[in-house]
């Protein structure tokens, strides 16, 4: 019988590694290669770039610059845009992008408000019941319709919260390059999100109720992790801690300073927000605060990121909404659009989020009214860009258009807040979407 030739393990290794890198990485691991050019760069965290090229390969920014300085990869598809203006891809760092919300009753207050309500309409059998436990990723479905309204809007990245209870449940940041969901994520159980309302025929039915339900439960998050860290330490002696699902979901947030959203209706809110986070040193941010201009003495001697909503309807409590449309249309039109511009003018740092409102057109009405109210329009951009990756704690990806960080790009006709702004395309993780063509 004829016996092979003994080779070496070692050398079998050394062929199959030398085999693997000629092929190069796996397929889902290699993107299309773009170079964009003769484009107006906006950066945000620096100077503009008048007459630009930008390289994206593998859905990260390889390279831009002056575009005789920037030399094109021979494998790159080529996509001219002159007369073009890059921007960084818009972020809302608080959405309910593809939740599919009970409908507004006539007459009701703004989204952050109506909570209660929405949770009367809910089915018996509740396959998604609010809870610290909850992940909102499960319940979300993605439209193309909806995906497309927020890129002609300039936006590539959202937070999505959920809506409904006290303690909602945990939010997760998508970049929106397609329809698939899974592709999207970015940070799952990104924060905890809270909301001061009430609920109906079960405790607690009050305000004062539901104050005294969170502080209760952060208290008893508090003592189950010091319980399960000392037993962790050394069990010798001491009964085993029964697993509790729910503060085992609240511990992280007590335990280790992960982010706590507080949904704030009212100016009162921000003061309970910000009584509870200091009581139990909660990392917390402060989500719709539209409002917050009443609070800016407080907000500066408690710096505390805010995440404000573009709904410019008053309080459903508010003497705005409630002493007549003269007061209520005025209040709409002049005072609450002017909450970010307040802000900023006190030197209070911000980001402009979505909130309920998935309609990306309106979103951009929004801004657009903030910034008629007085809020400078590079504010508005940085407050729609690198202020909420910061925020996300993404700042070292998404942003800002800088080299390795994720090709989130829109190109736009005019400037990006410009009532006859459009975009033209928008690269998201480096896939390339076309809309409508550009009109001269």
């Amino acid at each position: 019988m004829k016996h092979s030739p003994r080779v070496s393990v070692p050398l079998i290794l050394s062929v199959i590694t030398a085999l693997a890198l000629a092929a190069g990485p796996p397929p889902g691991d290699v993107g299309p290669t773009y170079v964009i050019r003769n484009c107006r760069i906006v950066p945000v965290t620096g100077p503009a770039i008048e007459n630009g090229v930008l390289v994206i390969r593998d859905g990260l920014i390889e390279a831009l610059g002056p575009v005789d300085k920037v030399k094109a990869p021979d494998d790159a598809e080529v996509v001219e845009a002159g007369g073009l203006i890059a921007y960084p891809g818009l972020i809302s760092a608080f959405s309910n992008l593809f939740l599919e919300l009970p409908a507004r009753p006539e007459g009701q207050g703004a989204p952050f408000e109506d909570f209660p309500q929405a949770q009367a309409q809910q089915p018996q059998e509740d396959r998604f019941p609010p809870g610290p436990g909850l992940l909102v990723l499960d319940q979300l479905k993605p439209k193309r319709s909806a995906v497309e309204g927020f890129h002609k809007a300039g936006f590539t990245t959202v937070l999505v919260a959920p809506s409904r209870g006290i303690f909602q449940g945990q939010s997760v940041v998508l970049n929106l390059n397609g329809e698939p969901i899974r592709p999207m994520v970015l940070r799952n159980g990104a924060a905890l999100h809270i909301n001061f309302t009430t609920e109906r025929g079960a405790y607690p039915s009050s305000l004062m109720g539901t104050i005294a339900h969170i502080r209760q439960s952060f208290i008893d998050a508090e003592y189950y992790a010091a319980r399960q860290a000392q037993y962790a330490k050394d069990p010798a002696g001491l009964k085993r801690p029964e697993y509790d699902p729910r503060l085992e979901a609240l511990a992280p947030f007590v335990r280790d300073r992960r982010p706590v959203v507080f949904q704030c209706n009212n100016v009162e809110d921000i003061k309970r927000a910000l009584k509870i986070a200091a009581e139990f040193k909660l990392n917390a941010f402060l989500a719709g605060a539209t409002e917050a201009w009443r609070a800016a003495d407080v907000l500066k001697k408690t710096p505390v990121p805010l995440l404000i909503g573009l709904d410019f309807r008053p309080p459903a409590a508010s003497k705005y909404a409630t002493q007549g449309d003269e007061l209520r249309k005025k209040a709409e039109a002049e005072i609450y659009p002017g909450n970010a511009a307040a802000l900023a003018k006190e030197g209070i740092a911000f980001a402009l989020v979505s909130a309920a409102n998935a309609d990306g057109a309106a979103v951009l009405r929004g801004v657009r009214a903030a910034i008629k109210a007085g809020l400078p329009a590079d504010a508005a951009l940085r407050a729609l860009t690198i202020q909420p990756a910061r925020y996300l704690g993404l700042d070292r990806a998404l942003g800002s258009l800088e080299p390795g960080k994720v090709a989130n790009v829109v190109l736009i006709k005019g400037d990006i807040f410009d009532d006859k702004a459009q975009v033209a395309k928008v690269f998201a993780d480096g896939v390339m979407f076309k809309y409508a063509e550009v009109s001269k």
